[in-house]
């Protein structure tokens, strides 16, 4: 395709501490702050002691989404990320006819912090503490590997364009947003599945409260969400939204100042290239974070509504970008832009500009 032609999202899947697909992202997006208690993990126990709440998707089956034949030794990461990806697919080809030929151009990249830092501390335990490196079992090493859950969906789905994983903190998502997309424009892949996911377990939710970069108010939650990427015109189904911009920067001077002044340079640019969209609504990604000052501060000048997908979804890592995402789709009134932002503390900022269209 040539450079300047449109990048849009045809369709959006998501599961979250709010529930599974864009009815029950809205209804959380709008309800009372923070995912129902009822939501909490069936192993709640194991995060006994552990400040604040936590929640996990709500009944969640990988069984539901795919056959049981081969997913016995899926670590959850690669279960969820499995599971949005099937949903994706599945509304995709009810939505238009899609070749086989086009499936398998199609691509794949995901944002995440670590991927399942579960699996990589209780192999490592067993190695350590119990069957040693000879007596464990070999299926499970692949979920210890970053690409593991990009890795699967793209060969239970036979997807052969570009896979890849990336990891940039909160901004995750958006980084593989703005790779899909470059892949898509050089004729890499036809299509690209883009998303973010991230898992709950004690060790990650006990590394976010110690670390303490997120207010204790907000629910640890997990989940993943994904959009299909490609061009639009004759061929592709109606789109959600048209990708206007895409910016990922970096804050050399980690400081409030620093990160506030390169999250507003990325706002800068992405609403130059979506000149003349009226944007109505913003996505923050840093509410309830040591970093929302920052981020306020970048998006004074901004006269838009804002809402914080954290008071639906909880905190989820490298998913988050990615539920930004699914709440434009969610929310975004047609004609309309939104701006999705975000900081990590690694110096990571992103912000995104998505034009909504008749299918939202």
């Amino acid at each position: 395709m040539k450079p300047t032609e449109e990048l849009q999202i045809s369709w959006v899947s998501v599961l979250s501490a709010a529930g599974v697909g864009l009815d029950a992202l809205r209804e959380g997006l709008r309800g009372p702050a923070g995912p129902p208690a009822a939501r909490e993990p069936a192993d709640a126990h194991r995060y006994a002691g552990l400040p604040g709440r936590v929640a996990a998707v709500p009944d969640f089956d990988i069984t539901d989404y795919v056959p049981r034949k081969g997913t016995k030794n899926l670590d959850r990461t690669t279960k969820l990320g499995l599971a949005a990806s099937t949903l994706l697919k599945r509304e995709l080809s009810e939505r238009a006819e899609i070749s086989d030929s086009s499936w398998q151009s199609t691509g794949i990249a995901m944002g995440t912090v670590v991927g399942s830092l579960s699996s990589s501390v209780e192999l490592d335990a067993d190695i350590i503490n119990g069957k040693g490196i000879d007596l464990v079992n070999p299926a499970v090493f692949p979920n210890t590997t970053m690409n593991c859950c990009a890795s699967q969906i793209a060969i239970w789905h036979r997807l052969r364009g570009p896979n890849s994983t990336l990891a940039n903190g909160s901004v995750s998502a958006l980084s593989a947003l703005r790779y899909g997309a470059r892949l898509i424009r050089c004729g890499h892949a036809r299509r690209m599945l883009v998303g973010g996911v991230e898992e709950l377990s004690p060790h990650t939710a006990w590394g976010i409260r110690l670390k303490k970069d997120v207010d204790e108010s907000v629910v640890i939650g997990e989940g993943a969400a994904m959009v299909a990427l490609e061009p639009a015109g004759p061929g592709a189904p109606p789109g959600l939204a048209t990708l206007t911009a895409c910016e990922v920067m970096f804050a050399p001077r980690r400081t409030r100042a620093g990160y506030a002044e390169a999250l507003r340079r990325a706002v800068a640019r992405a609403l130059e290239a979506a000149a003349g969209v009226d944007v109505r609504l913003v996505l923050p990604g840093a509410v309830g974070t040591v970093l929302e000052g920052s981020e306020q501060a970048a998006l004074e000048p901004l006269d838009a509504e804002r809402v914080d997908v954290r008071v639906a979804v909880g905190e989820c890592g490298g998913a988050l970008g990615a539920m930004q995402m699914a709440a434009a789709a969610a929310l975004g009134r047609p004609g309309t832009g939104v701006l999705i932002t975000g900081i990590d503390d690694s110096g990571a900022v992103a912000a995104a500009v998505l034009t909504m269209g008749s299918g939202s």
